[in-house]
């Protein structure tokens, strides 16, 4: 039962926020002088094709659960989107005589493809590392999770909701008892 609740906080009290804009960027009004001017491709890297954001998860009570999550991405076309990220959980669980807590830190790599205006496909490779089975042994290991999935996206001017639906190709029974098959994920992007 003890897992069925962590997984349950793992899926559901974690708010994944992007403040990212994956539409066609709006053109800059022109000066009347430079319409004579030749414009030139645009250029690969640009700081205005860098986003940013994160996940924030918060539990308290009986098990307290705090999940930080940020990121850094770049636009490298107006529908194509890589970026990584770095996660650290904290868990605690007071249910039993012998309470315990989790201390765990990881990152990822992501993808995401702007398939239509509202929907988009994701993968990401996320690394773990904490001591998984806190009652049997002191070890700590790492955790490799593949996430691919998809998700819908509600724009609504410089801002968008998204709502993710993530599986994990690499199930083990550690991942199955700390993350559910599909991991939802909600959240709000706030286009910089």
């Amino acid at each position: 039962m003890k897992k069925y609740f962590i997984a349950f906080c793992f899926l559901f009290s974690s708010a994944y926020c992007f403040t990212q804009d994956f539409g066609a960027p709006t053109p800059a009004p022109q000066h009347p002088a430079d319409t004579n001017k030749t414009k030139g491709p645009t250029p690969f890297w640009s700081k205005d094709k860098i986003y940013t954001g994160g996940g924030l998860g918060l539990s308290f009570g009986t098990i307290t659960f705090i999940n930080l999550s940020p990121i850094i991405g770049y636009k490298i076309t107006p529908k194509y989107s890589a970026g990584i990220g770095i996660t650290y959980i904290y868990i605690k669980d007071n249910r039993n005589t012998s309470p315990y807590s989790l201390n765990i830190f990881g990152g990822s790599v992501f993808t995401r493809y702007l398939i239509t205006q509202f929907f988009f496909a994701h993968a990401e490779y996320e690394v773990l590392e904490g001591n998984w089975d806190p009652y049997y042994s002191s070890n700590r290991f790492l955790m490799e999770n593949v996430w691919v999935g998809g998700g819908l996206r509600q724009h609504s001017g410089n801002s968008s909701v998204n709502i993710m639906a993530l599986w994990n190709l690499t199930e083990t029974p550690y991942s199955r008892a700390f993350f559910g098959n599909p991991q939802l994920r909600i959240g709000i992007g706030i286009g910089l």
